[in-house]
């Protein structure tokens, strides 16, 4: 059984099961519960497949970009695990597990193509474009930062669209396996999410060093 997280968002999302039974998502009403209540909902999962931890075969995070505090709760929680348990790390932007909720949302069969954008706050979006087709993922446009005006927001053309509202740790698992679904990274203790941009910390700090050197 594989493990997945989604912490990307604002609701953060936990699957456990196989690609072809992921399950369905288990979801925090509230990210800020996250770092306390993120070992509870895991317990729960795996009391609900009657197995424990020992029984996993992967874990699955996902990638950002996202949220800096999710991504980062989420990487933590999924390294140690893999460390502990000694099992493969596997990863895959959040986007596309919202492309493929939103596709079987819709009932859409594929080949469909999915326009995810992700509210990035200050005037920004992570968008990405994905074609999803019957066994494989393409990957159309990749995840980037974008002014949150920039291109035809997704499902105005009649396109379909996707949120982070449909960010989805069961439909990532439901991708395993597949050419261009959720790969396994090489070293695990190195790996590190795809941020986005720095924090909003970080982000002060380094105008502030820009600023210093320019006066």
């Amino acid at each position: 059984m594989i493990l997945a997280l989604d912490t990307a968002t604002d609701m953060p999302s936990f699957a456990l099961g196989t690609p072809g039974d992921p399950g369905d998502d288990v979801r925090l009403a509230d990210r800020r519960a996250l770092s306390r209540e993120i070992e509870r909902v895991v317990a729960a999962l795996c009391a609900a497949r009657g197995a424990t931890v020992r029984d996993l075969t992967a874990v699955l995070v996902a990638d950002g970009p996202g949220s800096f505090t999710g991504l980062r709760i989420g990487a933590a929680f999924a390294k140690g695990l893999c460390r502990a348990l000694g099992v493969p790390l596997l990863t895959a932007p959040s986007l596309l597990g919202a492309a493929a909720r939103a596709a079987r949302a819709a009932g859409v069969a594929p080949p469909v193509e999915v326009r995810v954008r992700y509210d990035a706050l200050r005037g920004q979006c992570f968008g990405a474009a994905y074609r999803l087709e019957e066994g494989s993922v393409e990957v159309i446009e990749a995840p980037a930062l974008a002014p949150i005006d920039a291109g035809p927001e997704p499902g105005k053309r009649g396109d379909l669209g996707a949120t982070a509202a449909h960010a989805s740790a069961a439909a990532l698992l439901g991708l395993v396996g597949l050419p261009g679904g959720p790969a396994a990274v090489a070293d695990a203790g190195r790996w590190e999410p795809a941020y986005g941009r720095p924090a909003e910390a970080e982000a002060k700090r380094l105008a502030g060093e820009r600023a210093a050197a320019r006066a």
